[in-house]
């Protein structure tokens, strides 16, 4: 069957300003050029967020409906003027209202007309609804929660018109910085909301209705969030009987306001002036959205009993959160080394993000498979943004772009009929998620109806089962899939064909196909459930419709292929064999890891829970880039490929993965500058990349390939040939290759020809690890020096040269990184150093060393930021500071830096001025206070770990190293706001309401006075990170020249440490004991038999014990091995 929608677009437009509608009259977009003013753009089946809401007040309490779309009392038009409009009667009022534009200036304005029906006087308010980005389109779809995230709203309260809100773009856009003002031009604002989860709120993922209409009044609160979304409330209108009143919304639009937003309100009289009462007179009706599938009718499982929670999960509770005395999430195996996470519907209550997973096929272990991948939603997104290969521009399915459910035809979902109609699997009565499936459980009538999505092992395939227990009638269900094939919705043409037993889908979206011309996706379900149904745009497929009736269960399997040859019927899978194939591989890949404490097996436990998520993020953002909220992606920045993947390969011992990463990263560099891209797209889509980059960026993939020479002795991978990228040939790869130490000899020579004039410091570049901090001018680029890159360059000149010391081939090569390394690390003390402390910037106003001006630095008087972490804790894991000044810093740290819930960056943000700049550019224009501008990033906290380890502080390491890890993250931070538990945050975000509550009430944060909430999800370089801290500093398991070092950093408290895990390819338990010291082993005995050592070097403490690697290899048994270690 094929169900046939139109695509044709209802233009209303002054040149300025475009209205754009869909035939059915809902309002699509609202754009200047390529500028949104919209944040969303709906779906065919769904209203636009924009609306205006009427709320009728009786001694019944409250009622409402909305006025531009939808209720059952609607109906649609056209104006003679081509305006559109909605008339809503019922039996106790007519209401109209038409959207107009001022001819001659970019202004929207919504006229509501109220006329009273009834016998009795009509009491009501108005409620008006703007969704806001203020942002180029491109931008906008890319992601929403960034794009909101910079959107500054300033509420002022004028006489007699009340509140109005002046919204700014602070990012900078194709026209300049957009911005918006919205208000009333005929009634008093008493309400206002600034955010989409103000307005829609938490109880939208369980019945979809803004539940704050219900109350008196909106929130009265500005909220910078990631959901631009204005609403204003009207104060009471009384209407006699037959008695009219007109209400007159207004959007004033600006392409650009430079500097920073307003501190006052455009005059309302000017804005009077541009508006002409709308001409109603219409020329047609138009017909109503109308399809069968209605998404704001809910299916919702009841809530399961104790006993019923018993029986689908078992009985074992680790790591149980409970609030109110309701259960709201907890862990559990089925076996040792088995992390399943089940999260029940109170969570999703109290939940800021909602619960979110993300899938990928077997094959995710090396980035240079076609790996398949979703993404799982709590509240039935069953899958979304599946995706083979590129997650940005070979989508199969739509995206989930908001945590609220508020679309509810986006990616896979599941209609049920009951009666004449069919209803939508919403929230569950139960949620549950692995490393490679969700599962759904939903009370229902006298039974179940149990819902898993899973990825295989062994394809590029992720299989729907859905399933029946206990229900006497088979269910007819339709399962609906939105159609992307390309980069976002309805940029492709979709193509639907029909095989024997399955449907093929391929699309005409110029980039992939240019790319991969023989992408396919397969999709096959059982035969109960094949009944296909094509939703079609002219010759585009939007929608592909599985129907049937299930009893018992039935399969929806869908396999991906970038060729035509690995294209063929899907084979359906089965679930348990599918779960242990992919469990007992991750395993394999982290060596088994299980450990236990003596003293302390709850945080044993959280670490074996975390080792198995963590993994699982670490592999999404190593293989098939894309996070919860960070939807695009589908590149490695070069920094964080270096760091997260790299390290966490290392210290798993897998040297193949780590050599393919080198030579992919390598093959970056560009031949013309020697440096990298900040990101770039490592498979097919290559050439897509930043050209400029931040002046670390080309130190990062020195470092890696240093410490990788430095654990393996592996000299060979620099005869390695790879070509360099080409900026001029529009970043393609020269025919040519080149050794590995050829490319590191030419990135040498960059780092050399860019240091500041009269010194041996490199310029700051576009930046450093701190995006917030990039600089805000040209002269800021090239006369600044980063405190943090300094020590980081340091290290990796000096790993480099003693991994080649005393080779002949690469004598003169090590002379000059020598060199510089000297010259540079004196002026390291000379310039970045005053009055023994680190500066986090210096800047040489006229490249002048005798005009040094210090910035975050006690004696900085333009910031006010005295102190900057990353300085000081890289200088210290480098040991480029001697023992003094990094006692001197730790406790500089341990004093200014470390809060509840993690170190934090600076011991104070930069101010913010309504997105006015003057040192940094993300610092001074984020709106909202998250990732680094709320200054605790999770992936610095982590490098703060390595530093302690450094330093041998076993009982610092222990209050720090669960502070960030979600699992029980309570028990660790009492501060924390409850959060999804299994999936790594990248940032741990003080809750304000804005940045200025935030720079007032900071120091609240120190004392744990304020809640912290979790940041963005799972896409990080931290995971990796975290797992290497863990294993190679504080397990300190490490490789130097392939022999074994033994350096653990263990607080006595902890008692005796038991670890499994897999040294040169066999089975073995590590036993630590803390019983002398907590570092530098005393003695070390593998299967009873004492070991040789000698002692490595740390500037700060006795080091660890090297052990020669045959020594070691020798006493190793095939199956049963224990490596005894004495502190």
């Amino acid at each position: 069957m094929i169900h046939t929608i139109s695509d044709s677009n209802h233009l209303v437009s002054n040149g300025l300003l475009d209205l754009e509608f869909t035939e059915h009259n809902v309002l699509k977009n609202i754009k200047s050029g390529n500028v949104m003013l919209n944040l969303f753009e709906p779906s065919e089946f769904e209203g636009a967020l924009s609306n205006v809401y009427i709320r009728v007040k009786s001694d019944a309490g409250i009622s409402f409906m909305p006025l531009m779309h939808l209720n059952h009392n609607m109906r649609t038009f056209r104006t003679e003027a081509g305006l559109v409009g909605w008339e809503t009667t019922t039996e106790t009022f007519r209401a109209v209202v038409v959207i107009s534009l001022d001819a001659k200036s970019e202004k929207v304005f919504f006229t509501t007309q109220v006329e009273n029906l009834h016998d009795d006087a009509l009491k009501y308010d108005l409620v008006f609804g703007q969704d806001l980005a203020l942002a180029d389109e491109g931008g906008v779809k890319s992601n929403e929660c960034y794009v909101s995230q910079y959107l500054d709203h300033q509420v002022f309260n004028l006489e007699q018109a009340g509140y109005v809100v002046c919204s700014r773009q602070n990012l900078p856009q194709s026209t300049g910085n957009p911005c918006s003002q919205i208000g009333s031009l005929t009634d008093t604002i008493v309400g206002y909301s600034t955010d989409g989860y103000q307005f829609f709120g938490k109880d939208y993922r369980f019945e979809p209705t803004p539940m704050v209409l219900s109350q008196p009044s909106l929130a009265n609160e500005k909220l910078q969030f990631e959901m631009g979304y204005v609403a204003l409330q009207t104060a009471d209108i009384t209407l006699a009987p037959a008695q009219r009143a007109e209400s007159v919304f207004y959007i004033a639009f600006g392409n650009n306001l430079p500097g920073s937003n307003v501190t006052e309100a455009t005059a309302l009289d000017a804005i009077k002036d541009a508006y002409l009462s709308p001409e109603t007179a219409e020329v047609s009706e138009q017909a109503l959205p109308s399809f069968f599938l209605n998404g704001y009718n809910v299916l919702v499982g009841d809530e399961l009993t104790a006993e019923e929670i018993k029986t689908f999960f078992g009985e074992e509770r680790r790591f149980a959160e409970e609030q109110d005395g309701k259960l709201l999430s907890f862990f559990y195996g089925k076996q040792k080394g088995e992390s399943r996470y089940v999260t029940l519907p109170e969570k999703e209550r109290v939940l800021e993000r909602s619960t979110g997973h993300m899938v990928s096929s077997g094959n995710c272990q090396d980035f240079q498979n076609a790996v398949m991948s979703s993404t799982h939603g709590m509240y039935g997104v069953f899958n979304s943004h599946v995706v083979i290969g590129n997650t940005s521009f070979n989508k199969l399915l739509g995206v989930d772009r908001t945590s609220l459910n508020l679309f509810k035809h986006s990616g896979q979902r599941i209609w049920i009929k009951e009666g004449e109609d069919f209803r939508i699997l919403s929230m569950p009565s139960a949620y549950e998620t692995g490393l490679n499936f969700s599962r759904w459980v939903y009370k229902y009538q006298q039974g179940y109806i149990v819902v898993k999505s899973f990825s295989a092992q062994d394809s590029s395939s992720i299989q729907l089962d859905i399933e029946t227990v206990n229900l006497s009638d088979a269910l007819e269900v339709i399962v609906t899939n939105q159609m992307v094939m390309g980069n976002n919705e309805n940029d492709a043409t979709v193509v639907v064909e029909h095989q024997d037993d399955f449907i093929t889908v391929s699309g005409d979206f110029e980039l992939m196909n240019s790319v991969h011309p023989e992408i396919k996706y397969a999709m096959r379900a059982d035969t109960c459930l094949a009944e296909v149904s094509l939703v079609k745009a002219a010759d585009s497929v939007r929608y592909v419709l599985f129907q049937g009736k299930v009893q018992g269960k039935a399969s929806l399997t869908v396999l991906g292929s970038l060729t035509a040859e690995g294209l063929s019927s899907p084979v359906a899978l089965d679930y348990e064999t599918e779960v242990e194939k992919y469990l007992t591989s991750q395993n394999a890949l982290i060596n088994n890891f299980y450990i236990d404490f003596e003293n302390d097996n709850y945080n044993a436990q959280k670490l074996n829970d975390t080792m198995q998520w963590f993994t699982h993020n670490a592999l999404v953002h190593y293989s098939t880039p894309h996070g919860l909220e960070q939807y695009s992606g589908a590149a490695w920045g070069t920094r964080d490929v270096s760091q997260g993947p790299f390290e966490f390969f290392m210290s798993m011992q897998r040297y193949d993965r780590v050599v393919d990463l080198l030579t992919t990263i390598y093959s970056h560099q560009h031949i013309e500058t020697g440096t990298w891209p900040q990101w770039f797209m490592f498979d097919k889509y290559a050439k897509i990349q930043q050209e400029d980059c931040h002046g670390d960026i080309v130190v990062w993939p020195l470092k890696a390939i240093a410490d990788y020479i430095t654990a393996t002795g592996d000299l060979d991978v620099l005869n390695i040939e790879v070509p360099y990228t080409s900026i001029e040939d529009g970043f393609a790869f020269t025919t040519e290759q080149y050794t590995l130490f050829a490319h590191v000899e030419r990135q040498v020579k960059h780092i050399i020809d860019n240091l500041i004039p009269g010194t041996s410091l490199s310029c700051y570049g576009d930046g450093d690890w701190d995006d917030t901090l990039q600089p805000a001018n040209q002269a800021l680029r090239e006369n600044m020096v980063s405190g943090w890159t300094i020590p980081l360059t340091l290290q990796a000149l000096k790993t480099m040269s003693t991994a080649l010391e005393g080779k002949p081939d690469y004598a003169v090569f090590v002379h000059t990184i020598n060199k510089l390394a000297i010259e540079m690390e004196e002026d390291y003390n000379n310039l970045l150093i005053k009055d023994g402390v680190i500066a986090g910037f210096i800047h040489l106003p006229n490249k002048d060393v005798d005009q040094v001006e210090y910035l975050l630095h006690p004696s900085d008087k333009k910031t006010g930021i005295k102190y900057r972490l990353l300085p000081a804790s890289r200088s210290i894991i480098s040991e480029t500071f001697d023992k003094e000044m990094a006692d001197k810093h730790m406790a500089i740290i341990e004093e200014n830096l470390v809060h509840p819930d993690g170190v934090r960056l600076m011991e104070k943000m930069a101010k913010y001025q309504g997105g006015k700049q003057s040192y940094f550019k993300r610092a001074e224009l984020a709106a909202n206070l998250g990732r680094e501008v709320g200054l605790q990033y999770c992936h610095a906290h982590i490098r703060f770990i390595e530093a302690l380890c450094k330093m041998g502080k076993a009982d610092e390491v222990a209050q720090n190293l669960y502070k960030i890890v979600p699992v029980g993250i309570q028990g660790a931070v009492p501060n924390a706001e409850v959060r999804q538990s299994n999936a790594y945050f990248s940032s741990s975000d003080g809750k304000f309401n804005d940045r200025y509550e935030a720079y007032r009430d900071f120091d609240k944060l120190k004392k744990g006075e304020v809640t912290v909430k979790g940041g963005w999800r799972i896409y990080s370089s931290g995971p990796g990170i975290y797992i290497n801290q863990v294993i190679s500093n504080v397990l300190g398991i490490r490789f130097e020249n392939d022999a074994l070092v033994l350096d653990p950093v263990i607080a006595k408290q902890m008692g005796k440490v038991t670890l499994d895990f897999t040294l040169y390819g066999k089975p073995c338990t590590l036993v630590i004991n803390p019983e002398q010291g907590t570092y530098t082993p005393k003695r070390v005995e593998l299967n009873g038999h004492e070991l040789a050592t000698t002692l490595t070097e740390n500037t700060y403490r006795t080091g660890g014990a090297l052990i020669e690697k045959q020594v070691v290899t020798v006493g190793l048994q095939e199956t049963a091995n224990t490596l005894t270690i004495w502190l």
